[in-house]
Parts: structure tokens; C-alpha cells; sequence
């Protein structure tokens, strides 16, 4: 395919000639092929002109229509043209330096986060990571946004996962981010770990002080056979660190903030009394 890989108009303007050229192979008008959808031939047009957002589920009735859907519904010509789209998308929404971080995080074999501020993305539902959103990005932005977000979490339930520690500033909880019903399905989802024997959810309470923790959040990677890394955001630009150094600073103050947060039964019992102030 000679679109651009990293660019979703490309993308979406080669969506367009395939309808087309599908269409015409099939000697169907785009007033028929609107009847047989049940949608307008306008509908069809842009579409073809690349004029108009690609949905899943336009994909997915478009290989149906024309058989092209392969082994399987997510196998289809059309569905993965759809996937190349989101992926470009996810790809253009990143926040500066955040790409190089993915590249890496896939392979990591230990994950430890601090949040000084909201729920990492690794633990957000979909909501929460709605109400986090910028307001007026245009939705094809935003739902790229969360798609990205959601599609990382698999990390932690795929076969062999990193094993991650999450320590959560208290604040982060008290923070209403998109409403009291966003943040009890929110609470809900990280109690949800409570029994994990892979993701470690702690809480470091208002009553403790940690100096560590006062300079704000951080992740750490660990691998098996590279060096490990530390990435942190500031001013909207993500920046991976490599230096030695650096990580062994960056571990001493994880384990200061760790050392200062809540036990893990006193974790839970702290996120179920703050889920019932939110009800």
C-alpha cells in the first residue's frame, strides 16, 4: 500500500479508493450499495472522497457486504485498513516523548508508578479517561486518545505480565475527574486488584510525608536484557531517561515512597470508604 503508514488522511483517502474500487468491481452504483447499507448515497460519497470518518462497524459492514471478511469478523479487507486508521491516529495524539516510552513499556518485565496527580493510564476505564480529555478536541482526537489508552492495559492481563506496583497520592482519589458516577466506576475498577498477584495498588495518604514524592510522578521500566528506564512528563513533553544514575536515584525515591504509603489491606479499606463518599 503506498499510503503512509503514520498518516490517517492517507489512510483514509486509500479507505476511500478500495470502497470504490470494491464497489465498482461488484458493478454497483453508490445509490445501490447505499440501499443494500441502508444509509444515503451522499453517505457512500464521502466515504470514497475521504471526507468522512471511518467507523468500526463501517468496516465491519462493508467486508460483510462484500465478503471480505476472512477467517474471522477483525480479519476483514476493510476492518484492517479500520485498524491501520486507529493506530496511525493513536500515533498522531501522542503527547511529545510518550511515543518512545510505548515502544518500550510492551517488553518491560516490572512497571513501577507513582502518580502524584491522576490515575495512570494503565489503570483508567474508559470514562475516567474521557474526563481527562482536553474540551473541544475533535472526537476522532479524543477517541484515538482513549482507544490507545484502553488497548495498552492488555499488557496486564496477557499471558506472563509485568509485574507493576502503583502508588497513588491520596489526592489523586479526591480529584473528581468526570464526576461522581466516573469516579465510583473508577474506585471500583482499582479495588478490582485487591487479590492481583501481578498489579500491586497502594495509596500514599495526606497524614504521611514524603519528600520523595513532592517532586512529582514517575515511571519505572526494568528489563530483562536492557537497560532500565525512567520516563517522566512535564509541561505537556514526555522524556525517557537511560542514565544509571538517574535510575538508581529514581529507585531510591520509589522505595522512600513506597516505604511511607498505605499497606495493601489499608489501601483497599482507604479506596472503598472513598468509593462511598462519592455515592
Amino acid at each position: 500500500m503506498a499510503s503512509d503508514q503514520h498518516d490517517p488522511d492517507a489512510l483514509r483517502v486509500h479507505f476511500g479508493e478500495e470502497l470504490r474500487r470494491t464497489r465498482m468491481r461488484a458493478k454497483l452504483s453508490q445509490n445501490q450499495l447505499a440501499s443494500a447499507l441502508g444509509c444515503t448515497p451522499q453517505w457512500i460519497c464521502q466515504l470514497e472522497k475521504a471526507d468522512k470518518t471511518v467507523s468500526e462497524q463501517t468496516a465491519f459492514d462493508l467486508d460483510t457486504y462484500f465478503k471480505t471478511d476472512g477467517w474471522d469478523q477483525d480479519d476483514g479487507h476493510f476492518h484492517r485498513i479500520y485498524k491501520t486508521i486507529r493506530r496511525a491516529g493513536r500515533h498522531r495524539v501522542l503527547l511529545p516523548g510518550f511515543d518512545a516510552y510505548l515502544r518500550h513499556e510492551g517488553k518491560a518485565i516490572g512497571i513501577r508508578c507513582f502518580a502524584a496527580q491522576v490515575v495512570p493510564g494503565l489503570l483508567q476505564t474508559e470514562r475516567y479517561a474521557r474526563g481527562l480529555m482536553m474540551p473541544g478536541e475533535p472526537a476522532e482526537t479524543l477517541e484515538a486518545r482513549v482507544a490507545g489508552r484502553m488497548e495498552r492495559q492488555t499488557i496486564l492481563t496477557r499471558q506472563n505480565p509485568p509485574m507493576t506496583i502503583f502508588v497513588l497520592d491520596e489526592s489523586v482519589l479526591h480529584r473528581p475527574v468526570g464526576g461522581r458516577e466516573v469516579m465510583v466506576e473508577q474506585l471500583d475498577h482499582l479495588i478490582g486488584f485487591e487479590h492481583s498477584l501481578d498489579v500491586d495498588v497502594r495509596v500514599l495518604p495526606y497524614g504521611r510525608v514524603a519528600p520523595a514524592g513532592l517532586e512529582g510522578g514517575f515511571m519505572l521500566l526494568n528489563f530483562e536484557a536492557e537497560a532500565d528506564l525512567m520516563y517522566i512528563e512535564a509541561a505537556g513533553v514526555g522524556q525517557l531517561i537511560e542514565s544509571k544514575s538517574t535510575m538508581f536515584k529514581a529507585g531510591v525515591r520509589f522505595s522512600l515512597v513506597m516505604g511511607e504509603s498505605l499497606s495493601r489491606t489499608e489501601t483497599f479499606e482507604l479506596l472503598t470508604r472513598t468509593r462511598e463518599e462519592y455515592l
